[in-house]
């Protein structure tokens, strides 16, 4: 059987990348396993919006909040969001107020959490930066507020989303694991490995862990890697285009390795 590329999300993102794998004749197996619902902070954050405190600037790490900032703050609350700076972890993950007409600064060289929060500290002087809004989800990771707030500087975090787990089908992965059939994942964030780990049985996932070529989009997702046990993780730099090019890459050369 053909060597099975799991694609750890479902998102219409990937259809190009999903596609190109199997035109290389990849079995591509796409998981849906996390789903978006509105957070508690949401009408928190747009009274806070109405008169942010002086110094203050928004910052976020993951896609879904800048989605969430998109759709609950704009067009009301626009001529404010201009006035501020705006810092996201990376390209994808400041795509959607980028496209709402925003300047976003953000990493494209990848870093992570810990790199925006010492990229905010470079510009600290220079903005007049004394408080950061970090907007995020529950399962997010205290990386970035700690690093801040280390720094002396105010944080004041707002739960804009809430990430459920779902239960798709894993038995294709699940045998191609068991069986020996080379296994290559995709992962974009901490979450989907915490979502997609639980769906599987110990020995499986020791085996997953032990075998499995595995391509993280980005430094947070990659270090979780790390810490879970996974022995053959790639980091990836975090843009799209790259992303999905690196991938491809990988994939042909686990083929040629296999001949």
């Amino acid at each position: 059987m053909s060597a099975l590329f799991v694609i750890a999300r479902e998102d219409p993102m990937d259809a190009r990348l999903a596609a190109d794998a199997e035109r290389l004749g990849w079995s591509v197996l796409r998981l849906p396993l996390l789903a978006t619902e509105p957070g508690p902070d949401r009408a928190r954050f747009l009274d806070w919006l109405q008169t942010p405190p002086p110094g203050s600037v928004i910052a976020w790490t993951s896609r879904r909040a800048a989605e969430a900032l998109a759709e609950i703050a704009l067009p009301r609350f626009r001529e404010t969001l201009a006035r501020m700076a705006l810092f996201a972890v990376g390209e994808e993950s400041a795509a959607a107020i980028r496209e709402a007409g925003f300047t976003v600064d953000f990493l494209s060289s990848g870093g992570g959490a810990a790199a925006l929060a010492d990229w905010i500290l470079v510009h600290r002087d220079s903005l007049g930066i004394a408080r950061v809004a970090f907007l995020h989800g529950d399962k997010a990771l205290p990386t970035l507020p700690d690093a801040l707030r280390a720094a002396k500087l105010e944080m004041t975090p707002f739960e804009l989303y809430r990430t459920r787990f779902l239960s798709p089908d894993v038995r294709e992965l699940t045998a191609a694991v068991e069986t020996g059939r080379p296994v290559t994942l995709a992962f974009w964030s901490p979450s989907g490995i915490v979502a997609l780990e639980r769906l599987l049985l110990p020995d499986t996932l020791a085996m997953l862990h032990r075998d499995a070529e595995v391509l993280s989009r980005g430094e947070t997702t990659y270090h979780a890697l790390v810490d879970r046990g996974y022995q053959r993780a790639v980091a990836v730099v975090p843009t799209p285009g790259a992303f999905d090019a690196i991938a491809l890459e990988a994939l042909q050369s686990r083929q040629r390795t296999a001949r």
